[in-house]
């Protein structure tokens, strides 16, 4: 009898499937906020922000991904007939497309720490965002822009990291 609490989740990136399998939880952040699927969440389409996705899994330590953005898409009524499903052809599947997105475990912990120096510098280089005076410049600076999008990118790989790091007492 299939576990009326479990769903599919597939995280797809433009080089493979990171994940696929059957979830509990999927809690992320999207363009509307935070957010928790489970199963039998209502149908959705929304935007994915950088953050950190973490996938509650049966029987297995959770997942935690650096995504930089994306789209998710929750489904209902839909026949899980791959071959790990354990759901019936009522369930839900969560589908996220993901531009840029690495499992912590994959995460070089010394190369995130040297973008993220280098990502702080170059924002402190260029004035940062703190250094505009409203209404003096209504075009963004492309490189400040590009610089910030590369210290948040860096602040996602060690937040993801630091997050699947067993707890110590």
């Amino acid at each position: 009898m299939a576990d009326d609490s479990l769903f599919q989740i597939n995280l797809v990136t433009p080089e493979r499937i990171l994940l696929s399998g059957m979830a509990s939880e999927v809690i992320l952040r999207t363009g509307e906020g935070d957010v928790t699927f489970l199963a039998g969440h209502t149908p959705l389409v929304g935007t994915v922000q950088p953050g950190v996705v973490r996938v509650v899994r049966p029987e297995t330590d959770d997942a935690r991904v650096a995504v930089h953005g994306g789209f998710t898409q929750v489904e209902q009524h839909v026949d899980l007939d791959a071959p790990d499903a354990e759901a019936d052809a009522n369930g839900t599947r969560v589908t996220l497309l993901i531009g840029v997105a690495e499992l912590a475990e994959e995460i070089d912990v010394d190369r995130a720490r040297v973008a993220l120096e280098a990502a702080e510098a170059r924002v402190a280089e260029l004035g940062g965002a703190t250094n505009r005076t409203p209404g003096e410049d209504d075009e963004p600076d492309p490189q400040l822009v590009a610089a910030e999008a590369a210290l948040r990118r860096a602040q996602v790989r060690l937040e993801a990291v630091d997050a699947s790091a067993p707890a110590t007492a």
